[in-house]
């Protein structure tokens, strides 16, 4: 049969005949060379001494496999003083040395393991009608990890950990920053391992890294001479987390102040926010967020009770039946977590009064209701309308008469003490002037807090070392004197532009390679290479 346009042939192979089956399309095809160079002694022969078939395996044509069919011939050497009397005509560019694939077909495949994996780059190759196993894909990706193993050593490195199998097994991705590129995955993440590394592979210049001490430690042991980078992220996280705790010694005077200043609001509003709005009838029964609610608070006081007798966290969190790690947070912070969200104001709650009039003279008219709305200066659709009156809901109270409102814990307490007075209300600035009246050390601490979030963020170009010192005039001077220890990483941190930021890309895309191999692991340092 012809040979069709699209169906590209080896410009180092000539056609001979082209066949179509129900198994594929076969190409027979012979080199157009008339000679071959020895590989030993590269003496150019035209002495053929016999000829062979080659099946070798290429791209798909028309959506059924192809298959070239190649007239191959063995060469006699004609220099005499050359070991080899025989050698087979290599096809350069067509195929590999002793390989079945032509190279482009293997280009495919390549690709496809690199950017789905093993078994899902085997389905589609499947479906693509270039069929390979999961195996032989993840064979490819090791491949050319060995032929990419000679490189340079980067000249900036990444570190960070990464999750063998989340909660029980972690290891080490270490990323070429200039390039943005993994160069190893390490099996843990100990000092030693990764100075041992940083040993085998001399001439890093640069290092950036969390604020773990195992890395710092390792990379000290392995490369004494590179800088150290401490990301900012970390930095302003760690920050953060040491405030909070800060915050959550002060729960119980934050409560008190609340039931002095605002003994009566309306449901669900923070501080006391003077919103008119009707609230939905509460239901006999106990909604089931409330219920996980009482029982997490009810851990949380046998916990407490527990750790007064002089038990461990971890005696208690397998008496209890909660992490070691959760037990430890609700102590330190010295109350359950309250997740339960107050239920959010609607712009109709304004109006509320009005409709309820409305619907007593009668009208149920949604439309109607809402151009009355709107002359009267509201500002919502007619949908919103029509679900507020669709709602079950109580009559109105009378302002004076509602439930003490929800006093602002944890993060919202932080993010208030952080809030500068310009963007508070003034029931926020009352509510934290007294606050901070009774509990002085805030103030202190959230003013420090505020001028390291300010330096590590670029906005100020205050001096890191006097800033630490300050630190330590607050309560929070354990982190502050921590933070001291590592102050030439964090100067690093503030002079150049280094980050973790493209490590976490690349675990990112770790965790894919993972998923779609389905526990493959190995090739996976391999496939983020590319």
């Amino acid at each position: 049969m012809p040979c069709s346009p699209s169906l590209e042939i080896p410009v180092c192979l000539a056609l001979s005949r082209v066949a179509s089956t129900t198994d594929g399309v076969f190409i027979e095809v012979k080199p157009k060379a008339r000679s071959a160079r020895c590989p030993d002694c590269g003496t150019p022969s035209q002495r053929i001494h016999s000829h062979y078939r080659r099946r070798l395996s290429d791209l798909p044509w028309q959506g059924r496999p192809a298959i070239l069919i190649v007239t191959a011939r063995r060469f006699r050497c004609s220099h005499s003083a050359c070991g080899r009397q025989t050698f087979v005509e290599p096809l350069d560019g067509v195929v590999a040395r002793r390989g079945r694939h032509t190279k482009r077909l293997a280009d495919l495949q390549r690709y496809i393991a690199f950017a789905l994996g093993g078994s899902a780059g085997a389905r589609m190759a499947e479906r693509i009608s270039c069929p390979v196993s999961a195996d032989t894909l993840n064979r490819m990706v090791l491949s050319s990890a060995q032929d990419q193993a000679g490189h340079q050593p980067p000249r900036v490195l990444g570190v960070d950990d990464w999750a063998w199998r989340r909660g029980h097994r972690y290891g080490t991705i270490l990323v070429d920053l200039e390039q943005n590129k993994v160069v190893d995955l390490l099996p843990d993440r100990q000092s030693e391992t990764l100075a041992s590394w940083l040993q085998q592979h001399p001439g890093v210049e640069i290092v950036a890294r969390d604020r773990a001490g195992a890395y710092a430690d390792g990379i000290r042991q392995g490369a004494p001479d590179a800088i150290q980078v401490s990301d900012r992220w970390h930095l302003l996280r760690n920050l953060s987390d040491a405030f909070l705790m800060l915050v959550d010694r002060h729960t119980g005077a934050a409560k008190r102040i609340a039931a002095e200043l605002y003994p009566r609001h309306e449901p669900g509003n923070i501080l006391g926010r003077d919103i008119k709005r009707v609230g939905r009838p509460r239901s006999v029964a106990q909604p089931p967020r409330q219920i996980t609610q009482t029982s997490r608070e009810a851990r949380f006081d046998e916990a407490a009770a527990l750790k007064a007798k002089g038990a461990s966290h971890q005696e208690i969190a397998r008496i209890i039946g909660v992490e070691r790690k959760t037990i430890r947070r609700w102590l330190q912070k010295g109350h359950a977590p309250n997740w339960t969200q107050a239920p959010r104001p609607s712009v109709v709650d304004h109006y509320a009064a009005y409709l309820e009039t409305r619907k007593a003279e009668g009208c149920l008219n949604v439309s109607q209701l809402w151009r009355e709305l709107v002359t009267i200066g509201f500002t919502g659709k007619r949908s919103v309308v029509y679900q507020w009156l669709g709602k079950p809901r109580a009559k109105v109270e009378t302002q004076g008469t509602s439930a003490q409102g929800v006093v602002p814990l944890g993060r919202k307490l932080a993010r208030l003490l952080l809030t500068y007075p310009a963007s508070q209300s003034q029931t926020e600035r009352q509510f934290i002037s007294r606050l901070i009246d009774a509990e002085p050390s805030l103030a202190a601490a959230a003013h420090w807090v505020k001028s390291m979030d300010l330096l590590l963020r670029g906005k100020t170009k205050a001096h890191i070392g006097r800033l630490l010192d300050a630190g330590k005039q607050t309560p929070l001077s354990n982190f502050a004197a921590r933070l001291r220890r590592d102050i030439e990483a964090i100067t690093a941190a503030l002079t150049t532009s280094w980050t973790t930021s493209p490590v976490e890309g690349q675990i990112s895309k770790l965790k894919m390679i993972k998923r779609t191999m389905y526990g493959r692991i190995h090739p996976v340092s391999a496939a983020l290479r590319r």
